[in-house]
């Protein structure tokens, strides 16, 4: 049985500021996502979508942990653009699949690229010994506040 102790104060500030800090970083607070015109929430609806196959509304809100009712206004806001599709499955009429189309994956990839140059550009400051221990703090984190590691490409 594990026993819960009720963190400090100073150990809440800890957490929030780190959690300040590292979104300053990375540009969370921009206006878009990496000098995109997506929000980051947007950017990470793109991501699933582009990483996997025959997601539903449904399954999308749970993952992320997303008001269902918001995420509908999004992929709508999405359609309209002409980035994703949605199409009736075949196990349940009244779900739809959601798929990016060419626009959406065209949208998607200088996400992606951005994202993936922001976070080398962040690594290449530091040595390989500092890097690796970096990525292991990182694994430790997600360890203990409970969040396995996506088992697919990391954001």
């Amino acid at each position: 049985m594990t026993i819960h102790h009720q963190p400090g104060r100073e150990r809440i500030d800890a957490v929030r500021g780190f959690n300040r800090f590292y979104t300053r970083q990375i540009g969370l607070l921009d206006e878009g996502l990496l000098k995109s015109p997506f929000s980051l929430t947007e950017a990470r609806v793109l991501y699933e979508l582009a990483h996997r196959d025959r997601l539903t509304a449904t399954d999308l809100a749970r993952d992320l942990g997303l008001d269902p009712g918001y995420l509908s206004r999004l992929l709508k806001k999405f359609e309209e653009r002409g980035l994703v599709e949605r199409a009736a499955t075949q196990a349940d009429a009244r779900r739809s699949s959601i798929a990016l189309m060419p626009a959406g994956r065209a949208a998607f990839a200088p996400l992606n690229q951005g994202s993936h140059d922001q976070v080398a550009a962040l690594l290449d400051r530091l040595s390989a010994p500092e890097q690796d221990r970096l990525v292991k703090a990182m694994q430790t984190v997600q360890r203990l506040l409970g969040e396995s590691a996506e088992p697919k490409v990391p954001y």
